[in-house]
């Protein structure tokens, strides 16, 4: 028979916390005191004193381990450290980024190399283990993060405003092509969102807004365009929040100033299916606004009697874009007193009347990107162009 102790029992709970086996236990504890310990007697004194004497028993120290890191001139860093992780978590990536450190939204890992080094938590349910983990990281080429875009999407608080005093029988039309935020900033278009405001606070009728058309640089978060082709890399989020900047305050002092705002999705080739997306953010938050945000190739909205056609100018040649239009929209093709076709895509002004019809090709404010500047796009002129009608004709220009 055994004489049980609180120090015999406190030397199993101790044996325990080292994660050894039940029968390693029984042969260690007779070993030591030169008598017969079952299996089931260490496992039965463990379970009806652990809790009893948990207080009293020395905690089984962490072990030590020199963690080092390294940053090297590549950009690439070096992390060896100890990480309480559960087997199952391995592989997770994400979840080994974090436990060194590093944002998964701005790091990748190179390779990893881990070896088990020490059990600690006993956890029954979740049991986490020492391991001895070195990872080797680089910075993401693509810090995109669908998270953060979502937010930045969440924030569109409804708007409701009165229109002051404005003017009738005055229309504004503002068909800004080719913006491709992310190449360009707010701080570029400031001026001619300056231009802008003081065109709207004149006071219209209507004002009609073409969005799309290539305004921002990419259509997905890995650099490319709707067709597939990648380009230069640039930071979506950011040219999202600059094209927010641009965009909130025109459409409120327009709603301010116009007793009808429209705004005209046009779908472009760099980012039809994200600047699709952008215009349903401002659906959300400018309800007072009519949106046409069809997704199709060729639009028309009358100002007046004044024909407004729309469609980015990539899927057809520039010569036999408005017969299409002519086709497809008979009923305003009849009864306007002017139409005007407006198109974007290569950047630079072109005016083409012909057949009843004029046909703009529209300028961009947009400096040239990498590969424009490598082919030499470099010589046209960098404006917008914003045009005012009264009822049944365009009555002036202007260069923003």
């Amino acid at each position: 028979m055994i004489n049980w102790t609180d120090e015999k029992r406190k030397q199993i709970i101790n044996l325990k916390n080292q994660n050894l086996t039940w029968a390693a236990i029984s042969e260690q504890m007779s070993a030591v005191h030169d008598e017969r310990y079952t299996i089931e007697q260490c496992r039965s004194q463990y379970r009806n004193n652990k809790d009893r004497l948990l207080h009293d028993t020395p905690q089984q120290p962490e072990p030590q381990y020199k963690s080092t890191f390294e940053r090297k001139s590549d950009g690439t860093e070096v992390s060896d450290t100890l990480i309480k992780i559960s087997q199952d978590r391995l592989k997770d990536n994400d979840y080994i980024l974090k436990a060194h450190g590093y944002d998964p939204d701005e790091w990748e890992i190179s390779s990893h190399q881990f070896s088990m080094w020490n059990h600690f938590n006993k956890e029954m349910d979740n049991p986490k283990v020492l391991y001895a983990s070195k990872v080797k990281v680089i910075p993401k080429k693509d810090k995109f993060s669908l998270d953060k875009l979502l937010e930045s999407v969440k924030q569109v608080p409804e708007v409701n405003i009165q229109p002051v005093h404005t003017r009738e029988q005055s229309y504004l039309n503002i068909p800004l092509a080719d913006m491709h935020f992310g190449i360009a900033t707010y701080e570029d278009y400031k001026k001619t969102q300056m231009m802008i405001l003081d065109l709207i606070q004149k006071g219209h009728e209507e004002i009609l807004f073409i969005i799309g058309n290539d305004l921002l640089h990419h259509n997905d978060h890995r650099n490319r365009t709707a067709s597939g082709r990648e380009i230069q890399q640039v930071d979506i989020i950011e040219a999202w929040n600059n094209a927010k900047m641009f965009y909130y305050p025109l459409l409120e002092y327009a709603l301010m100033h116009s007793n009808k705002v429209t705004v005209l999705y046009t779908k472009g080739n760099h980012s039809e299916s994200m600047e699709w997306t952008f215009v349903q953010m401002l659906k959300e938050r400018f309800t007072q606004i009519h949106f046409d945000d069809e997704f199709k190739e060729r639009k028309v909205h009358m100002l007046g009697l004044n024909f407004a056609g729309s469609s980015h100018g990539d899927k057809k040649k520039l010569k036999n874009l408005t017969e299409n239009f002519a086709t497809e929209f008979p009923y305003e093709w009849s009864i306007a007193s002017t139409r005007t076709v407006f198109s974007g895509h290569l950047h630079h002004e072109l005016v083409l009347d012909k057949g009843g019809v004029i046909h703009r090709q529209l300028p961009s404010g947009v400096n040239p990107d990498t590969w424009h500047s490598e082919m030499g796009y470099t010589t046209s002129h960098r404006r917008f162009q914003v045009f005012e009608y009264d009822y049944e004709s365009e009555r002036c220009i202007y260069y923003v």
